[in-house]
Protein backbone atom coordinates (compact mmCIF):
# COMPACT_ATOMS: atom_id res chain seq x y z
CA UNK A 1 0.00 0.00 0.00
CA UNK A 2 1.61 3.09 -1.43
CA UNK A 3 -0.27 5.72 0.78
CA UNK A 4 1.21 8.10 2.77
CA UNK A 5 1.56 7.06 6.89
CA UNK A 6 -0.66 9.93 8.30
CA UNK A 7 -3.28 9.06 5.45
CA UNK A 8 -3.25 5.50 6.44
CA UNK A 9 -3.95 6.91 9.74
CA UNK A 10 -6.44 8.92 9.53
CA UNK A 11 -8.57 6.64 7.48
CA UNK A 12 -8.22 3.85 10.68
CA UNK A 13 -9.52 6.40 13.12
CA UNK A 14 -13.01 5.97 11.14
CA UNK A 15 -13.08 2.00 11.87
CA UNK A 16 -13.59 -0.11 14.82
CA UNK A 17 -11.13 -1.55 16.83
CA UNK A 18 -12.21 -5.37 15.30
CA UNK A 19 -11.90 -3.96 11.63
CA UNK A 20 -8.84 -2.48 12.11
CA UNK A 21 -7.23 -5.39 13.72
CA UNK A 22 -9.03 -7.35 11.06
CA UNK A 23 -7.78 -5.12 7.99
CA UNK A 24 -4.03 -4.64 9.48
CA UNK A 25 -3.85 -8.39 9.39
CA UNK A 26 -4.17 -8.44 5.84
CA UNK A 27 -0.61 -7.76 4.72
CA UNK A 28 2.21 -7.51 6.50
CA UNK A 29 3.06 -3.93 5.20
CA UNK A 30 -0.44 -2.78 7.30
CA UNK A 31 0.44 -4.77 10.04
CA UNK A 32 2.95 -2.02 11.00
CA UNK A 33 0.57 -0.08 11.69
CA UNK A 34 -0.71 -2.07 14.91
CA UNK A 35 2.43 -1.42 16.59
CA UNK A 36 1.83 2.49 16.79
CA UNK A 37 0.48 3.72 20.24
CA UNK A 38 -1.75 6.34 18.87
CA UNK A 39 -4.08 3.66 17.91
CA UNK A 40 -4.08 2.02 20.91
CA UNK A 41 -4.44 4.45 22.90
CA UNK A 42 -7.40 5.94 21.07
CA UNK A 43 -9.37 2.97 21.17
CA UNK A 44 -8.52 3.06 25.62
CA UNK A 45 -10.13 6.56 25.63
CA UNK A 46 -13.70 5.98 25.52
CA UNK A 47 -13.10 4.34 28.68
CA UNK A 48 -11.56 6.85 30.49
CA UNK A 49 -8.29 5.99 30.14
CA UNK A 50 -5.94 9.06 28.51
CA UNK A 51 -2.68 8.00 30.83
CA UNK A 52 -0.40 5.34 31.09
CA UNK A 53 1.59 7.01 33.74
CA UNK A 54 0.88 4.15 36.42
CA UNK A 55 0.97 1.16 33.62
CA UNK A 56 4.66 1.06 34.10
CA UNK A 57 6.45 -0.68 31.26
CA UNK A 58 2.74 -1.69 29.42
CA UNK A 59 2.33 -0.55 26.04
CA UNK A 60 -1.24 0.95 25.27
CA UNK A 61 -1.74 -1.93 23.02
CA UNK A 62 -1.31 -4.39 26.04
CA UNK A 63 -3.60 -2.34 28.23
CA UNK A 64 -6.59 -2.73 25.43
CA UNK A 65 -5.68 -6.08 24.49
CA UNK A 66 -5.10 -7.94 27.82
CA UNK A 67 -7.51 -5.28 30.51
CA UNK A 68 -10.16 -3.13 28.70
CA UNK A 69 -11.18 -5.74 25.89
CA UNK A 70 -11.71 -8.36 27.65
CA UNK A 71 -12.73 -6.97 31.21
CA UNK A 72 -13.66 -3.26 30.28
CA UNK A 73 -17.54 -4.86 30.20
CA UNK A 74 -17.42 -5.12 33.86
CA UNK A 75 -17.52 -1.24 34.53
CA UNK A 76 -20.19 -0.66 36.30
CA UNK A 77 -23.15 -1.89 38.31
CA UNK A 78 -23.43 -5.72 39.36
CA UNK A 79 -26.21 -6.79 41.97
CA UNK A 80 -25.50 -10.42 43.33
CA UNK A 81 -28.03 -12.88 44.27
CA UNK A 82 -26.99 -13.46 48.06
CA UNK A 83 -29.91 -14.80 49.85
CA UNK A 84 -32.11 -12.44 51.85
CA UNK A 85 -29.84 -9.10 51.84
CA UNK A 86 -28.13 -8.85 48.54
CA UNK A 87 -25.01 -6.87 47.91
CA UNK A 88 -24.23 -4.40 44.72
CA UNK A 89 -20.52 -4.31 43.38
CA UNK A 90 -19.31 -1.65 41.46
CA UNK A 91 -16.31 -1.75 38.83
CA UNK A 92 -14.17 1.16 37.61
CA UNK A 93 -11.35 1.70 36.31
CA UNK A 94 -8.39 3.12 38.42
CA UNK A 95 -5.78 5.18 36.48
CA UNK A 96 -3.52 4.82 39.35
CA UNK A 97 -1.11 7.08 41.12
CA UNK A 98 2.65 7.35 43.14
CA UNK A 99 1.26 4.39 45.42
CA UNK A 100 -0.46 2.35 43.17
CA UNK A 101 -0.78 0.74 39.61
CA UNK A 102 -3.79 1.23 37.47
CA UNK A 103 -6.29 -1.19 36.35
CA UNK A 104 -10.01 -2.57 37.07
CA UNK A 105 -10.94 -2.65 40.74
CA UNK A 106 -14.39 -3.69 42.31
CA UNK A 107 -15.94 -1.72 45.10
CA UNK A 108 -19.05 -2.77 47.15
CA UNK A 109 -21.60 -0.68 48.22
CA UNK A 110 -22.22 -0.71 52.16
CA UNK A 111 -25.02 1.03 54.01
CA UNK A 112 -25.10 1.23 58.00
CA UNK A 113 -27.49 -1.21 59.62
CA UNK A 114 -29.47 1.05 61.38
CA UNK A 115 -31.23 4.47 59.73
CA UNK A 116 -33.76 7.10 60.98
CA UNK A 117 -36.45 6.83 58.81
CA UNK A 118 -36.60 10.09 57.46
CA UNK A 119 -32.54 9.92 57.04
CA UNK A 120 -31.46 7.07 54.55
CA UNK A 121 -27.80 7.28 54.35
CA UNK A 122 -25.85 6.71 50.67
CA UNK A 123 -23.61 4.15 49.91
CA UNK A 124 -20.31 4.13 50.85
CA UNK A 125 -17.45 2.47 48.64
CA UNK A 126 -15.38 -0.52 49.96
CA UNK A 127 -12.57 -1.66 48.30
CA UNK A 128 -13.10 -5.85 47.30
CA UNK A 129 -11.33 -6.58 44.19
CA UNK A 130 -8.70 -5.58 41.45
CA UNK A 131 -7.89 -6.86 37.99
CA UNK A 132 -4.25 -5.61 37.39
CA UNK A 133 -0.99 -6.31 35.80
CA UNK A 134 0.83 -6.39 39.09
CA UNK A 135 2.56 -9.69 39.96
CA UNK A 136 1.17 -11.60 42.92
CA UNK A 137 4.53 -10.73 44.76
CA UNK A 138 3.92 -7.41 45.09
CA UNK A 139 0.75 -7.92 47.75
CA UNK A 140 3.12 -9.28 50.47
CA UNK A 141 5.90 -7.20 49.53
CA UNK A 142 6.35 -2.94 50.40
CA UNK A 143 7.93 -1.14 47.85
CA UNK A 144 8.77 2.53 47.88
CA UNK A 145 7.53 2.25 44.19
CA UNK A 146 5.04 0.05 43.93
CA UNK A 147 3.35 2.01 40.65
CA UNK A 148 6.55 1.61 38.95
CA UNK A 149 8.17 -1.53 38.85
CA UNK A 150 5.64 -4.87 39.62
CA UNK A 151 4.25 -6.01 36.32
CA UNK A 152 7.32 -5.05 34.09
CA UNK A 153 6.90 -6.23 30.92
CA UNK A 154 4.19 -8.97 32.12
CA UNK A 155 1.38 -8.26 29.90
CA UNK A 156 -0.81 -10.76 32.10
CA UNK A 157 -4.02 -9.62 33.67
CA UNK A 158 -4.76 -11.05 37.46
CA UNK A 159 -7.59 -10.97 39.55
CA UNK A 160 -6.73 -10.08 43.17
CA UNK A 161 -8.83 -9.98 46.39
CA UNK A 162 -7.51 -6.54 47.79
CA UNK A 163 -8.66 -3.90 50.52
CA UNK A 164 -6.89 -1.03 48.69
CA UNK A 165 -3.49 -2.29 50.44
CA UNK A 166 -0.32 0.33 49.25
CA UNK A 167 3.37 0.64 50.75
CA UNK A 168 2.23 2.81 53.41
CA UNK A 169 -0.43 0.09 54.97
CA UNK A 170 0.76 -2.43 57.88
CA UNK A 171 1.94 -5.62 57.19
CA UNK A 172 -0.82 -7.34 57.84
CA UNK A 173 -2.93 -4.83 55.56
CA UNK A 174 -0.78 -5.91 52.52
CA UNK A 175 -0.49 -9.35 53.25
CA UNK A 176 -4.41 -9.74 53.53
CA UNK A 177 -4.21 -9.15 49.37
CA UNK A 178 -3.82 -12.16 47.75
CA UNK A 179 -5.01 -14.06 43.86
CA UNK A 180 -8.61 -14.54 43.61
CA UNK A 181 -10.54 -15.53 40.04
CA UNK A 182 -13.16 -14.11 38.28
CA UNK A 183 -15.10 -16.55 36.72
CA UNK A 184 -18.26 -16.30 33.90
CA UNK A 185 -21.16 -18.70 34.40
CA UNK A 186 -23.74 -20.23 32.44
CA UNK A 187 -26.95 -19.98 33.10
CA UNK A 188 -29.24 -22.06 35.53
CA UNK A 189 -32.26 -22.38 36.99
CA UNK A 190 -31.34 -22.55 40.53
CA UNK A 191 -33.06 -20.41 42.95
CA UNK A 192 -33.11 -19.98 47.05
CA UNK A 193 -35.39 -21.34 49.87
CA UNK A 194 -35.62 -21.19 53.51
CA UNK A 195 -36.58 -24.80 54.83
CA UNK A 196 -38.74 -24.06 58.42
CA UNK A 197 -40.25 -27.58 60.30
CA UNK A 198 -42.81 -28.58 57.56
CA UNK A 199 -42.98 -25.47 55.69
CA UNK A 200 -40.69 -24.29 52.86
CA UNK A 201 -40.26 -20.31 52.10
CA UNK A 202 -39.55 -19.84 48.40
CA UNK A 203 -37.15 -16.55 48.05
CA UNK A 204 -37.76 -14.29 44.74
CA UNK A 205 -35.81 -15.45 42.05
CA UNK A 206 -32.75 -13.21 41.47
CA UNK A 207 -33.32 -12.01 38.52
CA UNK A 208 -36.60 -13.20 37.75
CA UNK A 209 -37.65 -13.81 34.04
CA UNK A 210 -38.80 -10.01 33.60
CA UNK A 211 -36.94 -7.66 35.58
CA UNK A 212 -36.59 -3.94 35.05
CA UNK A 213 -33.57 -3.59 36.44
CA UNK A 214 -31.57 -6.46 34.60
CA UNK A 215 -29.11 -4.73 32.32
CA UNK A 216 -29.31 -6.87 29.36
CA UNK A 217 -27.36 -4.34 27.05
CA UNK A 218 -24.36 -4.78 28.93
CA UNK A 219 -22.11 -7.90 28.06
CA UNK A 220 -20.06 -10.69 30.18
CA UNK A 221 -16.11 -10.71 30.53
CA UNK A 222 -14.28 -12.19 27.33
CA UNK A 223 -13.32 -15.27 29.21
CA UNK A 224 -14.43 -19.03 28.79
CA UNK A 225 -17.35 -19.90 30.39
CA UNK A 226 -18.09 -22.18 33.07
CA UNK A 227 -21.03 -24.36 33.39
CA UNK A 228 -22.50 -24.64 36.60
CA UNK A 229 -21.88 -27.63 38.14
CA UNK A 230 -23.92 -27.23 41.69
CA UNK A 231 -26.31 -29.97 42.81
CA UNK A 232 -29.40 -28.94 44.38
CA UNK A 233 -30.27 -29.69 47.71
CA UNK A 234 -33.70 -30.91 47.32
CA UNK A 235 -33.27 -34.53 48.72
CA UNK A 236 -30.69 -33.40 51.17
CA UNK A 237 -32.75 -30.66 53.00
CA UNK A 238 -35.26 -33.73 53.62
CA UNK A 239 -32.90 -35.62 56.09
CA UNK A 240 -31.58 -31.82 57.92
CA UNK A 241 -32.24 -32.00 61.22
CA UNK A 242 -35.02 -30.61 62.23
CA UNK A 243 -33.29 -28.38 65.46
CA UNK A 244 -30.70 -26.96 63.23
CA UNK A 245 -34.37 -25.42 60.95
CA UNK A 246 -34.91 -23.34 59.04
CA UNK A 247 -31.93 -23.47 56.62
CA UNK A 248 -31.02 -22.00 53.16
CA UNK A 249 -30.51 -24.17 50.39
CA UNK A 250 -31.16 -24.44 46.70
CA UNK A 251 -33.37 -26.37 44.08
CA UNK A 252 -34.75 -26.27 40.65
CA UNK A 253 -37.02 -23.34 39.62
CA UNK A 254 -39.28 -22.85 36.61
CA UNK A 255 -37.33 -19.24 36.02
CA UNK A 256 -34.05 -19.67 34.35
CA UNK A 257 -31.28 -17.10 35.30
CA UNK A 258 -28.88 -15.39 33.14
CA UNK A 259 -25.09 -15.97 32.75
CA UNK A 260 -22.99 -14.35 35.68
CA UNK A 261 -20.11 -13.82 37.00
CA UNK A 262 -18.72 -14.59 40.29
CA UNK A 263 -15.31 -13.53 42.84
CA UNK A 264 -14.16 -17.32 44.00
CA UNK A 265 -10.86 -16.90 46.44
CA UNK A 266 -9.18 -19.39 47.71
CA UNK A 267 -9.17 -19.30 50.85
CA UNK A 268 -11.47 -19.80 53.27
CA UNK A 269 -13.35 -16.76 54.97
CA UNK A 270 -11.63 -17.01 58.25
CA UNK A 271 -8.82 -16.09 56.48
CA UNK A 272 -10.05 -13.53 53.42
CA UNK A 273 -11.65 -10.74 54.97
CA UNK A 274 -12.92 -9.77 51.08
CA UNK A 275 -15.69 -12.54 51.42
CA UNK A 276 -17.67 -11.00 53.94
CA UNK A 277 -18.05 -8.28 51.65
CA UNK A 278 -19.70 -10.25 48.84
CA UNK A 279 -22.54 -11.66 51.18
CA UNK A 280 -24.02 -11.03 54.87
CA UNK A 281 -23.66 -13.76 57.29
CA UNK A 282 -27.35 -15.44 57.37
CA UNK A 283 -29.45 -15.92 61.18
CA UNK A 284 -29.74 -19.11 59.15
CA UNK A 285 -27.67 -22.30 58.41
CA UNK A 286 -26.61 -22.27 55.15
CA UNK A 287 -26.48 -25.22 52.84
CA UNK A 288 -24.90 -23.05 49.75
CA UNK A 289 -21.57 -22.54 50.00
CA UNK A 290 -21.34 -20.94 46.31
CA UNK A 291 -19.76 -17.51 45.98
CA UNK A 292 -22.68 -15.03 44.77
CA UNK A 293 -23.66 -14.56 40.90
CA UNK A 294 -23.74 -11.04 39.82
CA UNK A 295 -25.65 -9.64 37.35
CA UNK A 296 -25.80 -6.73 35.39
CA UNK A 297 -27.41 -3.88 36.73
CA UNK A 298 -28.57 -0.88 35.20
CA UNK A 299 -27.20 2.08 36.53
CA UNK A 300 -28.19 5.15 34.47
CA UNK A 301 -29.61 8.06 36.69
CA UNK A 302 -32.02 10.94 35.24
CA UNK A 303 -31.78 13.90 36.37
CA UNK A 304 -34.95 15.08 38.90
CA UNK A 305 -37.75 17.35 38.17
CA UNK A 306 -39.19 19.45 40.27
CA UNK A 307 -42.45 18.29 41.66
CA UNK A 308 -44.16 21.62 41.53
CA UNK A 309 -43.56 21.34 37.47
CA UNK A 310 -45.82 21.04 34.77
CA UNK A 311 -42.96 18.70 33.18
CA UNK A 312 -42.95 16.19 36.03
CA UNK A 313 -44.00 12.96 35.29
CA UNK A 314 -43.40 9.31 37.12
CA UNK A 315 -41.22 8.18 34.60
CA UNK A 316 -39.05 10.69 35.66
CA UNK A 317 -38.59 8.82 38.88
CA UNK A 318 -36.49 5.31 36.95
CA UNK A 319 -33.22 4.37 38.39
CA UNK A 320 -32.05 3.27 41.71
CA UNK A 321 -32.91 4.80 45.04
CA UNK A 322 -31.79 4.18 48.84
CA UNK A 323 -34.34 4.34 51.33
CA UNK A 324 -35.27 3.23 55.05
CA UNK A 325 -36.24 0.16 56.34
CA UNK A 326 -36.44 1.01 59.78
CA UNK A 327 -33.85 -1.80 61.95
CA UNK A 328 -32.48 -3.34 58.93
CA UNK A 329 -31.14 0.19 58.05
CA UNK A 330 -30.77 1.37 54.54
CA UNK A 331 -31.66 -0.69 51.41
CA UNK A 332 -31.38 -0.46 48.03
CA UNK A 333 -34.06 -0.05 45.39
CA UNK A 334 -34.91 -0.04 41.95
CA UNK A 335 -37.63 1.99 40.85
CA UNK A 336 -38.94 1.50 37.56
CA UNK A 337 -42.26 3.09 35.39
CA UNK A 338 -45.01 0.21 33.71
CA UNK A 339 -46.05 2.04 31.39
CA UNK A 340 -49.08 -0.43 30.27
CA UNK A 341 -50.27 -0.45 34.24
CA UNK A 342 -49.38 3.26 34.94
CA UNK A 343 -47.77 1.88 37.96
CA UNK A 344 -44.04 2.55 39.76
CA UNK A 345 -42.40 -0.78 40.92
CA UNK A 346 -39.91 -0.57 43.84
CA UNK A 347 -37.80 -3.86 43.16
CA UNK A 348 -35.34 -4.45 46.46
CA UNK A 349 -31.44 -4.81 44.80
CA UNK A 350 -30.39 -5.34 48.50
CA UNK A 351 -32.53 -6.60 51.36
CA UNK A 352 -33.27 -7.89 54.80
CA UNK A 353 -33.87 -10.78 56.64
CA UNK A 354 -37.80 -10.25 56.61
CA UNK A 355 -38.21 -8.70 52.93
CA UNK A 356 -35.47 -10.19 50.68
CA UNK A 357 -33.68 -8.64 47.52
CA UNK A 358 -35.94 -9.13 44.53
CA UNK A 359 -38.75 -8.52 46.24
CA UNK A 360 -40.84 -5.82 44.75
CA UNK A 361 -41.26 -3.35 48.09
CA UNK A 362 -43.67 -1.42 47.07
CA UNK A 363 -45.65 -0.39 43.71
CA UNK A 364 -47.20 3.06 43.17
CA UNK A 365 -50.19 5.27 41.16
CA UNK A 366 -51.90 8.30 40.49
CA UNK A 367 -54.68 8.28 42.34
CA UNK A 368 -58.12 9.50 40.99
CA UNK A 369 -58.80 13.47 40.70
CA UNK A 370 -61.63 13.57 42.63
CA UNK A 371 -59.81 11.10 46.06
CA UNK A 372 -56.43 13.84 45.59
CA UNK A 373 -58.44 16.37 48.68
CA UNK A 374 -59.22 13.15 50.54
CA UNK A 375 -55.73 12.19 50.82
CA UNK A 376 -53.88 15.32 51.20
CA UNK A 377 -56.50 15.51 54.14
CA UNK A 378 -55.27 12.38 55.28
CA UNK A 379 -51.38 12.94 55.19
CA UNK A 380 -51.67 16.35 57.24
CA UNK A 381 -53.79 14.25 59.89
CA UNK A 382 -50.57 12.02 60.06
CA UNK A 383 -47.52 14.33 59.29
CA UNK A 384 -46.56 16.32 61.82
CA UNK A 385 -44.61 19.01 59.86
CA UNK A 386 -47.27 20.17 58.18
CA UNK A 387 -45.89 19.53 54.50
CA UNK A 388 -48.68 18.98 52.06
CA UNK A 389 -47.28 17.55 48.82
CA UNK A 390 -47.97 18.74 45.24
CA UNK A 391 -47.56 15.16 43.75
CA UNK A 392 -49.11 12.50 45.53
CA UNK A 393 -49.72 8.85 45.06
CA UNK A 394 -50.97 5.38 46.59
CA UNK A 395 -50.47 2.17 46.81
CA UNK A 396 -49.90 -0.81 48.47
CA UNK A 397 -46.17 -2.72 50.27
CA UNK A 398 -45.17 -5.67 51.02
CA UNK A 399 -43.97 -6.77 55.00
CA UNK A 400 -43.11 -9.98 55.82
CA UNK A 401 -42.00 -12.08 59.03
CA UNK A 402 -38.21 -13.04 59.97
CA UNK A 403 -37.29 -15.04 57.27
CA UNK A 404 -40.15 -14.03 54.73
CA UNK A 405 -42.67 -15.65 56.57
CA UNK A 406 -46.22 -14.38 56.76
CA UNK A 407 -46.37 -11.64 54.20
CA UNK A 408 -48.77 -8.93 53.56
CA UNK A 409 -49.31 -6.49 51.53
CA UNK A 410 -50.41 -3.22 53.03
CA UNK A 411 -51.68 -0.02 51.93
CA UNK A 412 -49.19 2.76 51.46
CA UNK A 413 -49.88 6.75 50.98
CA UNK A 414 -46.83 8.44 49.40
CA UNK A 415 -46.00 11.97 48.66
CA UNK A 416 -43.04 14.16 46.39
CA UNK A 417 -41.01 15.80 48.33
CA UNK A 418 -38.56 17.27 46.23
CA UNK A 419 -37.35 16.07 42.71
CA UNK A 420 -35.18 13.63 44.16
CA UNK A 421 -37.08 12.44 47.43
CA UNK A 422 -40.38 10.46 48.00
CA UNK A 423 -41.88 9.86 51.52
CA UNK A 424 -44.19 7.12 52.36
CA UNK A 425 -46.36 6.43 55.05
CA UNK A 426 -47.08 3.05 55.67
CA UNK A 427 -50.21 2.87 57.09
CA UNK A 428 -49.54 -0.55 59.31
CA UNK A 429 -46.42 0.59 60.67
CA UNK A 430 -48.01 4.27 61.38
CA UNK A 431 -44.01 5.52 60.51
CA UNK A 432 -43.45 7.88 57.54
CA UNK A 433 -40.15 6.30 55.83
CA UNK A 434 -37.91 8.33 53.23
CA UNK A 435 -36.33 7.14 49.96
CA UNK A 436 -34.00 8.89 47.82
CA UNK A 437 -32.67 8.94 44.46
CA UNK A 438 -28.91 8.15 44.28
CA UNK A 439 -27.15 10.18 42.21
CA UNK A 440 -23.96 8.97 41.80
CA UNK A 441 -20.56 9.64 43.69
CA UNK A 442 -19.91 12.85 45.32
CA UNK A 443 -16.43 14.68 44.54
Amino acid sequence: MQLPFDIIHTLLEFTSIVDLVNFCSTCKTLRIHLRNESIWRRVCQPYGLRDFTYFPSQSARAVYTQLLHPYGCLLGLWANDSPFYGKILEFRLLAGDETEQGGIIGEIWSSPSMSPANDPVPPSYVRAVKLSFEHEEASSKSSDSPASSHGANDPTVRVYCDRGATSQDDSETRSSRHRASLVRLSATNLGKFLQFYRKKVNLPDFPPHISPWYDESRGLPRIPEVPEMTSHHAEIIKLYPAARLPAVFVAPTAVRKPPAISICCPLPPTQCRCQILHTTVLPFDNLDARAPRYYPLKGRILPGVDPESSDWSVNDLDGIWYGSYGPSGTECIYLAHDQEMDTLEATKITGDVHVPRGCVSWILHTPPENQRDALQGYWTAVRSDGFVPRRMLMGHGTIAGRGFTDMAIVELLAGMVTADQIDIFWAEIHEFRSYRRYKGRTP
